[in-house]
């Protein structure tokens, strides 16, 4: 697999059409030039080819890293010359033909993505046989809405990792022949011509090769890469998904919500633990409902005519952070910003009720910077949740002209991932959440930036309507999901081990009325100290202990491990109606040679410990009595 990053000068794994000329043609005759520099963790390579005739400038900025066997890419596209470039279409930072014998058997690994619905997340798996392809590619220009723009190819003696790094509308293509297997991906349409001194960007792409029959190898190696060089620090500190409450159910269920009432809430569940109070849609506008004043982002004056201020002091003052959530891509009619400045604005026939707020349009961009600046000092936000409840796609197509096909959908992620450097910037003890109707945009780039604290919309429509099957969504969530990204949360309604254990992952939501005096302070106090206790492992390596599937009849059982550290925990959920009582499981990573302290409960304690050999691990019978039921097994390596 080296030879796949091996570079040929005249011939990088990238394609494009320029003048009607394919690249492959072109870059041997293009000027070029190299460079390069040591970077944080590994080194950078540039490659630079300059059309001599019309000044047209392709540059591959090349990152490689000395702990992981590892290589992302991402393309730059400048026009240096002095009038308008010719065409440039179909622009490929991965056009590649590797070879694999006739009789290899090629797999490959990738996951829905968000839609909210049950089987969110869920790992799907496709054989790649010769004359069949497979495309990949979201719905209306969200990064995971439907799939996930993270894929495992596996072959016989190993496999690559593939990863894409664009927030919007990516497409990926696997094409099987005989002896060849051909990967292409990048945006699914550019057709366009560049300015003088115009330059974009293209989708960014990271591929990890692995060794051995184990697919999941893989995905831990992306687990550890993107701990190791992407997810984002706060005083050299990775940020992590906090245990948070809002009283965003409530305010559904009532229309109503006030400083006293938050304030009440904030002073509960700081009672039980939680590190964060979350005030989500119910704090702007002049008293309509929350989806048709997106765009009027001033605060409620009869709910809060203090501002927020009072309620992120609250925060502070009890040890907690302090979230509040934005919408600030869509704009709905009849709302300040579609009122005083249509200018920043796209439109499209398919939604009449919504605009997008044009972020490709620099003057748009500061204007919003601006504005989510000052609601952040202001209001002493210390997580900076974005949401974004439209497809956006709809509205690029319509922007664009015919030889400028795709350049609204690259300004706007351009824009995107600037203000949001700019905020980090400016603010550089901010994390930032990542929602998209849910899990909705979720991709490389996003990652590096952000986390989802609300990683699915299935755990809020519709909630505890859903009956034991919410349990079931909850856990694909977390074990489809950590396959690929190690820092997400969800959503959480009860507190009995078998439901907080289905939902919590590196972090968790409390959704329920935390105010009500039905509400289990005890159950919930005992719940978050366990999973304080579990956090770390966390962001060890994951494992599915059973294959995971939908079914009420099942079993669901997974495992992170630490290597470095030789500790661990596995959660084993008895659906509710499943008539098997008891399970054989085999742990990962695990010395067979070495004794391991274990701990084993099914309620929300610190279990005693009891020795046991490695071996024993590897055949470990789980009994859990109860439907539903659960089961939480702690070890360490002695």
């Amino acid at each position: 697999m080296q030879s796949t990053f091996e570079w040929d000068g005249a011939a990088p794994p990238i394609s494009f059409t320029y003048d009607g000329q394919r690249s492959a043609r072109l870059l041997p005759s293009w000027e070029r030039e190299e460079a390069v520099e040591e970077a944080d963790g590994g080194t950078v390579r540039r490659c630079r080819y300059t059309d001599p005739r019309t000044r047209l400038c392709v540059t591959a900025h090349i990152r490689t890293f000395r702990d992981l066997p590892a290589v992302d890419w991402v393309l730059e596209v400048a026009n240096q010359g002095a009038e308008d470039s010719s065409i440039i279409e179909g622009i490929l930072p991965l056009d590649v033909v590797w070879q694999r014998p006739s009789g290899d058997n090629v797999v490959l690994h990738y996951a829905n993505g968000s839609k909210c619905v049950l089987d969110d997340f869920l790992p799907i798996t496709a054989q790649l046989r010769a004359g069949q392809n497979v495309t990949l590619s979201p719905n209306g220009g969200r990064a995971s809405d439907g799939v996930l723009p993270f894929m495992n190819l596996q072959w016989s003696t190993g496999g690559c990792i593939i990863a894409v790094g664009w927030s919007g509308q990516w497409s990926t293509a696997f094409e099987r022949a005989e002896e060849t297997l051909h990967l292409r991906s990048g945006m699914e349409r550019t057709r366009l011509r560049l300015h003088p001194g115009e330059q974009i960007r293209t989708p960014r792409i990271l591929l990890i090769p692995w060794e051995g029959n184990d697919p999941l190898h893989g995905n831990n190696l992306l687990r550890r890469l993107l701990l190791a060089h992407y997810s984002r620090r706060i005083n050299g500190e990775i940020t992590t998904p906090p245990i948070a409450h809002m009283t965003m159910s409530t305010f559904h269920r009532t229309g109503f919500t006030d400083e006293v009432g938050e304030l009440d809430a904030l002073s509960r569940a700081a009672a039980v633990g939680v590190e964060t109070f979350w005030v989500d849609a119910c704090w702007y506008g002049s008293g309509g409902k929350w989806y048709e004043e997106v765009g009027t982002w001033s605060i409620r004056q009869d709910s809060f005519p203090r501002g927020l201020r009072p309620i992120s002091d609250a925060a502070h003052k009890a040890g907690m952070k302090f979230v509040l959530w934005v919408e600030p891509e869509r704009v709905r009619k009849g709302t300040v910003i579609e009122r005083d400045h249509p200018e920043f604005l796209l439109y499209s026939e398919k939604n009449s009720d919504n605009a997008l707020f044009n972020l490709g349009l620099p003057e748009a961009r500061a204007y919003m910077t601006e504005l989510l600046a000052g609601l952040i000092a202001d209001a002493g936000v210390d997580i900076y949740r974005q949401d974004f409840n439209m497809q956006p796609f709809p509205y690029w197509q319509a922007a664009d002209v015919p030889d400028r096909v795709g350049m609204a959908e690259i300004r706007h992620i351009e824009g995107l991932y600037a203000m949001w450097d700019e905020l980090s910037r400016r603010y550089p003890r901010i994390a930032i959440d990542n929602c998209a109707s849910g899990g909705r945009r979720i991709d490389l780039e996003t990652t590096a930036r952000a986390f989802p604290l609300w990683r699915s919309d299935f755990s809020d429509v519709g909630g505890p309507e859903h009956g034991q099957r919410l349990q079931i969504g909850d856990q694909l969530q977390t074990a489809g999901l950590s396959r690929w990204v190690p820092l997400h949360s969800a959503a959480v309604w009860n507190f009995t081990p078998y439901a907080f254990r289905s939902a919590m992952s590196s972090g968790v939501v409390l959704y329920c009325d935390i105010r009500e005096s039905s509400f289990p302070a005890t159950e919930a106090a005992r719940a978050i100290a366990e999973l304080k206790r579990l956090r770390p492992y966390f962001l060890g390596d994951f494992h599915p202990l059973l294959p995971l599937t939908t079914a009420d009849d099942d079993w669901c059982a997974y495992q992170f491990d630490r290597p470095h550290a030789g500790d661990g925990f596995a959660v084993c959920l008895r659906r509710h109606e499943s008539s098997t009582e008891s399970m054989d499981l085999a742990l990962h990573g695990i010395d067979v040679d070495a004794d391991y302290e274990v701990g084993m409960t099914e309620a929300f304690d610190d279990p005693p410990r009891r020795r046991m050999r490695g071996a024993e691990l590897l055949h470990m019978p789980i009994t859990i009595p109860d439907r539903p039921g659960s089961l939480l097994l702690q070890y360490r390596k002695v």
